[in-house]
Parts: structure tokens; C-alpha cells; sequence
């Protein structure tokens, strides 16, 4: 049996490039993940729940179900109302909801907070 030659912990220089590119892939697809509505604008939506009813929403061909079945609470759209159903049932969902429910911070109560009084 020969000896194996032991490589160094940064390899060849070709495997150090292929590390440093994966880097920077990877930081590229984080950045074009789809992001969902954040709490403030759920806040908004949640203040008009009736146009958010499947028969007030206009039909879009580009959307899942066509737009038809939406949860405010995760601005996501769904196939059919059982799979909405479901998605109620959730634990993703149930944790939004309760966010959702919680008061928002406003510019006073920061201001509050600091110690600025409101006179």
C-alpha cells in the first residue's frame, strides 16, 4: 500500500475558489427570497377584513385559486378554501394571528418610553 499525501486545510487552489464563489451565490439567493407583508402592514389590512372576502376580490390568473382564498394574517393565497381551512388549523398560523392581534407600537409610545413628555 502507498502513502496517501496529506492536503492542507485549504486545499488545492482551484477548491479555495469554488468556496469563495459558493459564498457569494449564496448571499445572492438570500437576497431574492420572497419576503411576506411585515406585522405593521398585517395591522393595515386587518382594519378592512371585507375586502379581503373571496366574492370582493377581483380573479387573477397569475395567483393560486386565482386569488380567490387569502389569509390576511399571512398574506398568503391558496389553492381552495380546504386547503385555507387547514392552513387555519396551523401553528405558523395561529403564532401570526396572535401577532396580528397584538396593539402596535405607535410614535408616541417610543417617544413615551424615552422619557419625552406629550404636553
Amino acid at each position: 500500500m502507498g502513502k496517501h499525501r496529506n492536503k492542507g486545510k485549504g486545499g488545492s487552489l482551484s477548491s479555495r475558489r469554488k468556496v469563495k464563489d459558493n459564498t457569494k451565490k449564496r448571499a445572492s439567493v438570500i437576497a431574492r427570497k420572497h419576503r411576506t407583508k411585515d406585522i405593521d402592514q398585517v395591522h393595515d389590512d386587518l382594519k378592512t377584513p371585507d375586502k379581503f372576502v373571496p366574492e370582493a376580490m377581483e380573479k387573477d390568473e397569475d395567483l393560486p385559486g386565482l386569488g380567490q382564498f387569502y389569509c390576511i394574517a399571512c398574506s398568503r393565497f391558496f389553492q381552495t378554501a380546504e386547503v385555507l381551512a387547514v392552513h387555519v388549523k396551523s401553528k405558523l398560523h395561529k403564532r401570526r394571528l396572535q401577532k396580528a392581534k397584538d396593539e402596535p407600537h405607535t410614535q408616541r409610545d417610543a417617544e413615551l418610553a424615552v422619557g419625552m413628555s406629550h404636553e
